[in-house]
């Protein structure tokens, strides 16, 4: 069933510093959504673009959030946090509610474009092209900084 859902879904989420946050708390502006984990090569890979897109977008109103899978360990998460200075929201999504949320993510990474309506515009399993995913967020009125 190639019929992905179109909306994003209504969850609420804790960081790992112990923030409560609602996704919908974002509608407005574009969310890039990353389910990763720290045992996954093309996730760790791929952090020092992410960090750098946060740097580009966040001023004008990205908002990232980090979903590391529920198979992962919290002191596993946190270690990786700091080591690589990921400055995006982070949450462990130990009962995959936010997986299961998301139409069932298993594999790491996939990402997930939400623009500012709150429609999912992209689902991307493995490595971002980060030159197509800038344009995207031009195009939904992000200024880069």
């Amino acid at each position: 069933n190639n019929d992905h859902q179109k909306s994003m879904p209504e969850l609420s989420f804790t960081t790992i510093e112990g923030h409560q946050h609602q996704l919908t708390e974002y509608k407005g502006k574009p969310i890039l959504v990353i389910f990763w984990a720290t045992d996954c090569p093309g996730c760790i890979q791929e952090m020092p673009e992410l960090i750098k897109l946060y740097h580009v977008f966040s001023k004008s109103g990205l908002t990232m959030i980090g979903v590391a899978m529920a198979y992962d360990s919290i002191n596993h998460i946190k270690a990786m946090q700091s080591k690589q200075q990921m400055p995006y929201l982070i949450t462990w999504d130990k009962d995959a509610r936010i997986a299961t949320a998301f139409d069932n993510v298993r594999v790491t990474p996939t990402h997930f474009l939400i623009n500012p309506d709150g429609d999912i515009v992209m689902r991307k399993i493995g490595a971002l092209n980060f030159n197509r995913l800038h344009e995207k967020l031009v195009n939904m009125g992000l200024a880069p900084s």
